[in-house]
């Protein structure tokens, strides 16, 4: 019989696991899909009691060094934040939703607790991603921002349009930012681009891909952009022409770039998938597979039910 497979449990249900390498002694940031953060060592272990700095689930979020910026939305209430935290202490508590309830006014406005800086926002953000020393994101019918780490803005753009895509329904929706070595590209719901530049954000281009469907997610890695549709097919593009195209049963929950064998680790509908150039490797899981995530001692998968294993795609 083979070695049992090591699992750890997590303290919560994880919408996202955040490395640190930026941190000592902080392994990672474990992102529960409640708001609840918690920062936990290389064993996977809590470091201490985990915390809601924002009574609402977080939207997106990323890591810029030792500092955490995320967005926090409560779709009932039409209530948002953007905030960012410093990581090197531990996480603070913050109000009830109540208290959020009863502060309408905007000077009344309630912020996650133990922010270094944080905004109220007047429309959805679509997307959140680090650029360089700052970050870019996008908010519904307002445009495209660029921020440095302090929470200043940099630059603003329009909202991104893709005329030739007009008669297509939602496709001036953006779902997706991806931060190249050259541009930023901001992809819409129906396979637009648009390419914008890194120093102020001015237009570089535009163009569109075929697509069947409906499109969710884009990672972008030098010349390859991999593009997963809301049913689950993938699109591997290399140089702009398309590459290889998979199957897969449902939603995929994120994506992993393998830059050692140029492959792509997918967290798929209860399976673990793996995109190579010349193969296409599916295991089937008991639960929802939320996140691949790498650490010394091997790749972990981590599932909707809190639980985190060591993955059978390296096996």
């Amino acid at each position: 019989m083979g070695e049992e497979r090591k699992t750890k449990q997590l303290p919560f249900k994880v919408l996202k696991i955040l490395l640190t390498p930026e941190i000592e002694d902080v392994f990672a940031i474990a992102v529960g899909i409640d708001g609840q953060l918690c920062r936990l060592d290389e064993e996977w272990n809590p470091i201490e009691e985990f915390a809601c700095p924002f009574p609402a689930p977080i939207e997106h979020v990323i890591m810029i060094d030792d500092l955490l910026v995320a967005t926090w939305i409560d779709r009932e209430l039409l209530v948002a934040r953007m905030g960012a935290i410093r990581c090197t202490e531990p996480f603070q508590n913050g109000a009830e939703r109540g208290d959020v309830r009863k502060a309408r006014l905007i000077q009344n406005a309630i912020q996650p607790a133990g922010v270094l800086w944080s905004h109220v926002l007047d429309a959805e953000p679509l997307g959140l991603e680090r650029n360089e020393d700052g970050f870019i994101f996008i908010l519904w019918n307002r445009g495209v921002y660029s921020f440095n780490s302090n929470g200043v803005e940099q630059w603003r753009a329009p909202p991104p349009e893709w005329p030739d895509l007009k008669k297509i329904p939602m496709s001036q929706e953006s779902v997706e930012i991806c931060v190249t070595n050259s541009s930023i590209e901001i992809w819409s719901r129906a396979g637009g681009c648009c390419r914008l530049s890194k120093d102020d954000g001015t237009l570089i281009g535009t163009g569109s891909f075929v697509l069947d469907g409906s499109l969710d997610k884009v990672k972008a890695i030098d010349s390859n952009r991999l593009l997963v549709m809301k049913d689950g097919h993938i699109y591997w593009y290399r140089e702009g022409k398309l590459f290889c195209e998979a199957s897969t049963s449902g939603p995929i929950q994120s994506v992993m770039y393998n830059e050692k064998l140029n492959s792509w680790y997918l967290a798929g509908w209860r399976e673990e998938l793996e995109l190579m150039e010349n193969d296409f490797r599916r295991y089937e899981n008991q639960e929802v597979v939320v996140q691949h995530v790498q650490s010394p001692d091997g790749l972990w998968v981590i599932t909707n039910d809190g639980m985190m294993a060591h993955s059978i795609l390296t096996e």
